[in-house]
């Protein structure tokens, strides 16, 4: 009742199997109100595991408003609460002119007991329900709340029905495949072949973008030369900007020893060294940046006559004002996040006012590329004491070259390497002496590989499909497309069955001999791609059934698909072209990433940490990390010493 806000009917099917059962919650007035809302909410903890369909987004707000009223905890409803509407709109386009329940319902076979039913009518009942109280007017509310209810049923079974079955219901197209008329046998081929494709969980992204660098101008260059200028003018500006801002002063005793000529001891002069710091340390409620002042008593060395910082102050280098804090964020929002570096600069302003150009997080990724070259070394070793190996690799454009980038996983392990041809030596230098299961597609380098190998069926099944709707009248290619369904159709349902085990999938080795003694073996054929997949079985005989022999081998490729489809995405997004040296550093990074993200290890955390075992890592806490000795350090932004001073015998202090 809009104009009381007052809620006096909730009505819940509970679906169980083939039968439902309607219950109606009902309030006489609005003290009855809280009474209703508790019933329905009883009603609801009877069945904790139950999805609650709704249609729009009244229902989700009307819980929130009666849980406020009632003061109850709404939380673990509304997270049960799935909107039909939000999963239809936009997915699936049905012949009708709206997505109002009653206009789609019906096309579902829905009905209502009274022709004029609308969610105005029902103010209309309830209003002579209220001056009257006649029971008519409540019986035709229920009755009304019961089929809206069964309409939604209804309508969430077709929905099922669609995504389950929709490639065998002649009435449901997809929007993003083209139509072609083809045969009743290759339809169901197609079927069943796109069955096993659905089943591997694949989606492989054919689209490639390449990058074109940009051809520098005379003016161009000169337009650099005059920012690089003007970058350095500002430098002392912003480092005086910089001491202001310092919170924390931290004082360094000068050295003893000389660190040219190991002289000592050394005098202390009147000269003090700064470096001003910027971090990030992580709280407990997310991040904080601080800025801290390092001074120290210079030293000077009556034997070279040199003066020279105190070592903790010359463990930050000259130009460097960034922490290993502030790197590992940087970091993580290029690997992890994908953000352009432009992206990274804009946020460094706005989140922490901190201002630098696009060369400063490439900087960043190659002092930590190089800081995790023992990770890395760590991930290979285990990645070789593992029994099978996934292998792929992708297309990258580099400054108008075609470089790509290999990855390498066996589930739990994920690593990169950049190579300027397709020739694989890569891959044979870093799996000589491998004695696993190496899995990958069908690309001619993979055979020159010394191991025993996994071909993958995903990529062959798509071939197959992909031709049989290209040439759906090629009856002698869709009779031999039949043979590999009846052998390859009856193994899957075994692996969806058992899994990837020996003693149920071996015992298939008879039907792969009779495949081939029947269909493949000194057999002649005119159809041109018959004859091409008959050289590819041919070929590839010792390499397609592997996972009919060994426990735990793949079929499919997917591990390694997945491993580098987030190189594929930074790909698309990045809005700068690749260079060689700084995507080095960064598929360094990227593996290590991944290997987290397949062991559930949080990258962000990891890098914070300053720890390089990976295998060992585990989730602390830490307030205020200090970045380990020894990481390199980058940076772009002069922080110089400052003497305060005259220099004791003409030497400048360092």
């Amino acid at each position: 009742m809009p104009d009381q806000d007052f809620h006096y009917l909730i009505g819940a099917l509970v679906c169980q199997g083939d039968t439902a059962t309607y219950h109606p919650f009902w309030a006489d007035e609005a003290k009855d109100e809280a009474n209703m809302w508790q019933a329905f909410v009883a009603l609801v903890d009877q069945y904790p595991m139950a999805t609650i369909y709704h249609y729009g987004s009244y229902e989700l707000r009307t819980v929130a408003k009666l849980a406020r009223r009632d003061e109850t905890d709404h939380h673990n409803l509304t997270m049960r609460m799935v909107n039909v509407h939000k999963q239809l709109y936009g997915k699936v386009y049905l012949p009708v002119y709206s997505n109002q329940l009653k206009e789609v319902a019906r096309l579902v076979g829905a009905t209502w007991t009274s022709p004029d039913a609308s969610g105005l009518q029902s103010l209309v009942w309830r209003y002579r329900w209220d001056e009257t109280h006649q029971g008519c007017y409540k019986a035709v509310l229920l009755t009304y709340n019961e089929a809206d209810c069964k309409a939604l049923r209804l309508l969430v079974e077709e929905l099922l029905k669609i995504q389950l079955s929709a490639d065998t219901l002649s009435e449901v197209d997809f929007a993003d495949q083209y139509k072609q008329r083809t045969t009743a046998v290759s339809e169901e081929v197609n079927t069943q072949f796109e069955g096993i494709l659905r089943f591997a969980h694949f989606n492989y992204d054919r689209e490639k973008i390449k990058f074109h660098q940009k051809e520098e101008t005379k003016e161009s260059l000169q337009d650099k030369t005059a920012l690089r200028r003007l970058a350095s003018k500002k430098s002392h500006e912003k480092l005086i900007a910089i001491k202001r801002k310092a919170k924390r002063i931290v004082h360094r005793p000068h050295d003893t020893v000389c660190p040219e000529c190991r002289h000592e001891p050394l005098e202390p002069t009147p000269t003090v060294s700064r470096r001003f710091i910027v971090d990030l340390v992580l709280t407990k409620n997310g991040i904080k940046k601080t800025i801290t002042e390092y001074a120290g008593i210079n030293g000077y060395c009556r034997n070279c006559r040199r003066t020279s910082a105190p070592s903790e102050i010359r463990r930050y280098l000259k130009n460097n004002v960034y922490e290993y804090g502030f790197a590992a964020w940087a970091v993580y929002q290029r690997v992890a996040l994908r953000l352009p570096y432009e992206s990274i600069v804009e946020s460094a302003f706005e989140q922490f006012g901190e201002k630098f150009n696009v060369a400063q997080p490439q900087k960043f990724l190659k002092s930590f590329a190089k800081y995790y070259a023992a990770t890395e070394k760590r991930i290979a070793e285990d990645l070789l004491k593992s029994s099978l190996i996934h292998v792929d690799e992708t297309k990258v454009n580099i400054q108008g070259a075609n470089w790509y980038v290999l990855v390498f996983t066996d589930g739990q392990h994920v690593l990169f390497r950049l190579t300027d041809n397709r020739e694989l030596t890569v891959v044979r230098e870093f799996l000589t002496g491998y004695n696993g299961v190496l899995v990958a597609d069908f690309y001619a380098g993979y055979d020159s590989i010394q191991c025993k190998q996994q071909r993958c069926w995903v990529h062959l099944i798509r071939n197959l499909n992909d031709d049989l709707r290209e040439y759906p009248f090629d009856k002698e290619y869709e009779t031999f497309v039949l043979e590999i369904r009846d052998l390859i159709v009856p193994i899957m349902e075994a692996v969806q069955k058992y899994g990837l085990k020996r003693p149920h999938l071996y015992k298939f080795m008879n039907q792969v001999q009779q495949f081939y003694q029947k269909v493949i073996i000194d057999k002649r054929y005119k159809s041109d791609l018959v004859c091409k997949y008959q050289k590819r079985f041919i070929r590839y005989r010792d390499s397609l059934f592997v996972f009919l022999e060994q426990d735990g081998i793949p079929w499919n490729n997917n591990a390694a698909e997945r491993a580098i489809k987030h190189f594929a995405i930074q790909r698309e997004v990045s809005k700068s072209p690749f260079h060689a040296s700084v995507l080095s550093n960064y598929v360094v990074l990227l593996g290590i990433r991944q290997t987290g993200r397949v062991q559930d290890k949080s990258f962000f955390k990891f890098l914070f940490s300053g720890e390089t075992d990976l295998d060992t890592f585990g989730v602390r806490r830490r307030r205020g990390q200090r970045s380990p000795r020894g990481l390199p350090r980058q940076g772009n932004v002069r922080c110089d010493a400052i003497d305060s001073s005259p220099r004791r015998g003409g030497q400048h202090a360092r």
